[in-house]
């Protein structure tokens, strides 16, 4: 017996569905086609907001919201039998174009609604398909981009947030964020919209390597970390030289202010940027 799914009122759901044996259906503008046109169907018969969506060559994503008095069982159904019958009525078909019951997963909360967005947004860029997101066209981050109407549904103050979800990561954040750290971050970009936008305002204020006064004590900007060492970045050269005091849990009363070659300190495992370091920063000069 299947799991009843939980279904819960005013929410977005994640819905996700496979072709049967996993065959490239939608591999081809005409597959493609097909999807797009009875997902602009659906929204004709039935009431519901999609926020989001994906036809990859062997699934769909579909970021989905019905409205009072819709049922997402009944879209869904609708939506597949549709897709099926034009497949096979062109391909002169009676094979089961869909596998299983569909998937569907309600969203809680706003970040979760941001990881979805994203998550929906990368698939063809994981695939190998496409290397930006809006590139895809049989997707919400191409119909958004191109503000083509109807299909995908969003306000305005969405639209200006979708935008940056579509806007890569800038260079100069991405020099100071260890390889791992940046890799999680990509996957889930939504999440970190505004974490990345400080971070980025940051760099600008790091003064230059030989611009702080050595005598007094210097303000850290940026606190790299292991499970062992803190790194307090004080200067930066911009490109891959830092200066800055280490201190160690093993040797805790020694501290060392050094010259850090930021590849060098890249290429520990453990080491992370600790993206919530908040102070107050001086005005200097730009460094990006």
């Amino acid at each position: 017996m299947y799991k009843k799914r939980v279904l819960i009122e005013g929410s977005y759901y994640h819905v996700t569905s496979r072709t049967n044996n996993k065959i490239r259906v939608f591999e081809g503008k005409l597959g493609q086609k097909i999807m797009l046109i009875t997902l602009q169907e659906a929204k004709e018969i039935f009431r519901f907001r999609l926020a989001n969506f994906c036809i990859m060559p062997t699934h769909i994503h579909l970021l989905i919201k019905p409205e009072e008095g819709s049922c997402l069982s009944k879209i869904m159904y609708w939506i597949k039998m549709h897709s099926a019958k034009r497949w096979n009525c062109i391909h002169g078909s009676t094979d089961h174009l869909w596998g299983n019951r569909f998937f569907a997963r309600a969203i809680r909360n706003q970040q979760e609604y941001e990881n979805i967005m994203n998550y929906i947004d990368q698939n063809p860029i994981r695939s190998g398909l496409v290397q930006e997101p809006d590139e895809w066209k049989a997707s919400g981050a191409y119909y958004r981009a191109q503000k083509i109407p109807d299909l995908v549904d969003f306000k305005e103050e969405e639209y200006r947030k979708y935008i940056k979800l579509l806007s890569p990561i800038p260079p100069a954040v991405s020099r100071i964020i260890p390889p791992r750290q940046l890799s999680h971050i990509t996957q889930y970009y939504g999440a970190y919209i505004e974490v990345i936008e400080k971070l980025y305002a940051n760099i600008n204020e790091i003064p230059l390597i030989g611009d702080i006064d050595p005598i007094k004590e210097p303000k850290a900007f940026f606190r790299y970390f292991t499970d062992t060492e803190d790194y307090f970045i004080y200067s930066y050269d911009t490109q891959n030289t830092m200066y800055g005091k280490i201190q160690s849990n093993i040797h805790p009363f020694k501290e060392k202010y050094q010259v850090f070659n930021l590849s060098s300190l890249k290429n520990n495992d453990l080491l992370k940027l600790d993206l919530s370091w908040k102070q107050q920063l001086p005005k200097t000069r730009s460094v990006v």
